[in-house]
Order: C-alpha cells, then sequence, then structure tokens
C-alpha cells in the first residue's frame, strides 16, 4: 500500500492519498483544506479518487471536500454522530480561523468496512474526541485522527466530547498488534505500542 501525507490547512492537518500499486483507485483521509493542491497531487500521480473518508467532523479535516467533490466526485464517508460538526464546519472555519468556506457536501453514514483494490479497511469507533471519531485499520496501517496522536490524545474540552469514552477507544485500539502503524490526524507517524505507552494506566 501507498500512503502519501500532506499536510494542509492552518493546523496542519495530515491529509492521506492511500492507494494500492496495482490500482489507481484510492482513498482521501481528511482533506481538511488547500483542496486545489490535493487536486494537482491527486493528477499528478494518476490516481481515481474512490472515497472521502472523514475520521471525524471538525472543520480542519474536511474543508477540502467539496472543491474535491466537485472535481473527482467521490462519496463522502463520515459518522453520523459527527454530522453536526461537519454541517457547522464552514462557520466553525470562519470563527476560528482566517479560512473561507462554503457549506459541505452531504456525506455518506460509514460502513463498518470499506474496500481499495485488494486492501479492507475496518472502520473502528472511537468516540471521545467527538462523539463520532472513528480509526481506519487496514492492517499494518491505522488512520487515528485526532483520537490519537504520537505524545498525546484527542483534547475532550469540548461540550460534546467525553474522557471517559476516549479511555474506552485507547483500550479498543490497544487491543490492535503492537507494531501496527499509526497515521494521527496532526504530527508524525510511529507504531501504536510508542503512542500508546504515555497512556497505559487508561
Amino acid at each position: 500500500m501507498q500512503i502519501k501525507i500532506i499536510s494542509v490547512g492552518e493546523l496542519q492537518t495530515n491529509c492521506y492519498l492511500v492507494w494500492n500499486s496495482d490500482f489507481q483507485d484510492c482513498f482521501i483521509i481528511d482533506p481538511g483544506d488547500d483542496a486545489d493542491f490535493l487536486t494537482e497531487e491527486i493528477l499528478r500521480l494518476g490516481l481515481q479518487p474512490k472515497a472521502i473518508l472523514l475520521t471525524h467532523g471538525h472543520y480542519d479535516h474536511c474543508l477540502g471536500c467539496l472543491e474535491l467533490k466537485l472535481n473527482f466526485n467521490p462519496p463522502i464517508y463520515l459518522d453520523q454522530k459527527d454530522d453536526f460538526l461537519y454541517q457547522n464546519a464552514a462557520k466553525s472555519a470562519t470563527y476560528w480561523s482566517s479560512s473561507k468556506a462554503l457549506k459541505q457536501p452531504t456525506p455518506l453514514p460509514l460502513p463498518k468496512e470499506i474496500t481499495l483494490g485488494n486492501s479492507t479497511f475496518t472502520v473502528i469507533s472511537t468516540p471521545g474526541h467527538t462523539p463520532g471519531s472513528v480509526c481506519f485499520y487496514a492492517k499494518p496501517y491505522l488512520f487515528t485522527g485526532d483520537t490519537l496522536f504520537v505524545d498525546t490524545v484527542g483534547a475532550t474540552n469540548h461540550a460534546y466530547s467525553s474522557s471517559k469514552d476516549l479511555q474506552k477507544s485507547l483500550k479498543t485500539l490497544g487491543k490492535l498488534p503492537p507494531e501496527t502503524e499509526i497515521y494521527p490526524g496532526h504530527g508524525e507517524s510511529s507504531d501504536l505500542e510508542t503512542a500508546l505507552f504515555p497512556h497505559s494506566e487508561i
């Protein structure tokens, strides 16, 4: 599997282009902004977006959806518990950043699994940072969004967040192989054991 990491937007969100070498189809995970640049990269690599996968509904993970939808027409998948965040993404971007955004296209409910070529991505529900946060797992790769980073975990200081739920989500991720490669929503990649070690008491 090929993974290209592209840092986008003011918050330096990690957007991932994921594809198998034998196929042109790709997933776009968390296109947080800079859709024009993402479009150029997709065309340069000769890829065809099969789907946009969102780990959660925060604006810095989805602002590129509209332009990418217009350019390539892939379905957009999001856990419906985060639809209220996604629908307010444009307002949030205007309030919290200098980004100007239009209302995003309607997403589809996430299936339990989604295939890309000969790889199957399992959707793992990991609420806490947001009610509808998920991780995408295709052994040995885990895309964690803002649930788990190399040196910390997702913030739970929002009214809709839950530290208790996040603790349960980390325990769920802890059942995966320790050598699992994690690709978080911000910052560097690592392995699961290293990322979870500071939180091993959870």
